[in-house]
């Protein structure tokens, strides 16, 4: 591991020498958490007597609805098949432990990020474990968000291409998906989730439409069916099962399906990164509002998708919806599932950028590390083709860019925790030294680079996205695996490390037995 300004002390020393770098603010109750930018979100304007937000521009609705677009993704159209693998009593004990593993995931995400001063997600796993690591994880998180995005692709085209059919005829389901991609690059060339908050507006009002479709279809098809949960009636392929034991295929093909609908990790540093007066208590309202807001409309959702089509329900319940209306007794319920599908279809289109913009940071990350390697105490020295071929190219950037070095972006120390009897421990962790996130790195700048990995990620990811029959191919490839890795085992693993090196008079003891239980339990889903 390379740490620049790296020396070894004790946190009792950390705050004398970070001074500093916090923003002792009187409405911050925890002075000592290392955020960047700084608490204080207003900036004031004396000349103009105004108040500006230009670093933390989200308040608590913004940043609430951006975690709630993040996880209302794709995930959510395979739940009705939960219920009926495994029964409405289990599923809805999976729903509550999934909701809440993902709650305990997301505020220790943000607690390692507090303690370390790190501004994402590869930044807190470097604090735990080193730069190594940091780059594999970033790795890691491009590979599998770049199947998300190939994956989103693969349903927009899925979704709309009958849809527009029904317009114009015979299409190609490729043509439909480059319009929708060219008509989205706007979206994807944003740098903020801030910047997309008109999307997730838009996309949970949109797939709300389709919950309340199911929620009528099935709770009408139970009214016009008397006789309650376990009841066959005369469709024999229609059985809903209030409470069953399920098999332990069955189980552990349906506890993953659940846990990962509520995938939302990588975005939520971003959200701290952005918020308003960003308090533990605010962002633990942010986590706790979306995660349960989530939590409600996707139950309702596989609820309705299993009372509505039983037994006949498909991996993906918008395979069960047609699109006919001759294949409707109510014609009222035919256009409440055509705009449903349609809202769905917005749902996902909207969502994909808020997968996309983690997918392209995290490869410029492991750009910015080999940056800052090539540029450690550099300024004297001539720099290699690449990067003065970046410098020539981008027009934008300002005479300090020219000549950068690591040190005006970051600085690392390495803390050592005390024990009761004030001697040394093993548990160490770094804590970064930032003015500024990582987003506003040089590499994330780079108008060149920026551009570039957009464009890049959006080519390859509509070539795979083509090549592929259906959005089951993706999955099979990408598998829960990583994705438990991503939401779960680093998160706990992370703060279970990073907590440890806190001195003792604010060490969270017991919930690094708890991130050490839930640690178990990931392991064991993955």
């Amino acid at each position: 591991m390379k740490n620049y300004h790296s020396i070894t002390i004790h946190v009792d020393d950390v705050g004398s020498l970070l001074d500093n770098h916090l923003q002792v603010d009187g409405c911050n109750p925890h002075p000592q958490d290392h955020l960047v930018p700084p608490f204080s979100s207003h900036q004031h304007d004396e000349q103009n007597n105004a108040t500006t937000t230009t670093y933390r521009p989200s308040t608590l609705l913004v940043g609430s609805f951006n975690l709630i677009a993040t996880i209302l993704g794709g995930g959510v159209l395979t739940l009705p098949i939960a219920f009926q693998k495994c029964g409405i009593f289990v599923t809805t004990l999976f729903m509550l432990v999934s909701a809440y593993m993902t709650y305990m995931s997301l505020i220790m995400l943000c607690y390692c990020s507090r303690r370390s001063g790190a501004s994402s997600f590869g930044e807190v796993v470097r604090s735990a474990y080193g730069e190594k690591a940091e780059v594999g994880v970033n790795l890691i998180l491009f590979v599998y968000c770049s199947f998300v995005v190939a994956a989103f692709m693969v349903l927009i085209r899925d979704i709309w291409t009958p849809l527009v059919g029904l317009l114009f005829g015979g299409v190609s389901s490729d043509h439909v998906l480059l319009g929708f991609m060219v008509f989205l690059l706007p979206f994807l060339f944003q740098r903020s989730l801030h910047a997309l908050k008109w999307n997730c507006y838009i996309g949970f009002a949109s797939i709300i439409i389709l919950c309340i479709a199911l929620c009528r279809g099935g709770f009408q098809r139970q009214y016009n069916h008397p006789g309650g949960a376990n009841e066959k009636h005369d469709d024999d392929t229609y059985i809903i099962e209030g409470f069953k034991v399920p098999s332990v295929r069955d189980a552990l093909f349906s506890f993953p399906i659940v846990m990962l609908a509520f995938l939302c990790q990588f975005n939520v540093l971003s959200i701290q990164n952005t918020l308003q007066r960003p308090t533990r208590k605010r962002m633990a309202q942010v986590i706790g509002m979306s995660v349960g807001a989530s939590m409600i409309l996707m139950y309702l959702f596989g609820l309705g998708g299993y009372m509505m089509y039983g037994s006949k329900i498909q991996g993906n319940v918008l395979l069960n919806i047609s699109i006919e209306m001759s294949d409707y007794e109510d014609t009222g319920l035919y256009w409440l599932f055509f705009l449903g599908r349609i809202g769905c279809g917005t749902t996902l289109v909207l969502a994909l950028p808020l997968t996309f913009l983690p997918c392209r940071d995290a490869l410029l990350e492991v750009l910015d590390v080999w940056f800052h390697h090539s540029h450690h105490r550099y300024i004297d020295e001539p720099e290699n083709m690449c990067w003065k071929a970046l410098h020539w190219l981008n027009k934008n950037e300002t005479a300090q860019d020219a000549t950068i070095v690591t040190e005006d972006e970051i600085g690392e120390i390495e803390t050592q925790a005390l024990n009761s009897e004030n001697e040394s421990t093993t548990r160490k962790r770094t804590i970064l030294i930032r003015d500024q996130p990582i987003q506003q790195d040089y590499v994330f700048r780079n108008s060149i680079l920026h551009y570039g990995s957009t464009l890049l990620i959006v080519v390859y990811c509509f070539v795979g996205a083509t090549r592929v029959a259906g959005v089951a191919t993706i999955w099979s490839l990408v598998g829960s695996s990583l994705a438990f890795f991503i939401a779960f085992i680093l998160p706990f693993a992370s703060f279970a490390v990073i907590e440890q090196g806190v001195s003792e008079s604010d060490r969270l003891d017991g919930w690094i037995k708890l991130a050490k239980v839930m640690l178990v339990l990931s392991l064991l889903g993955a």
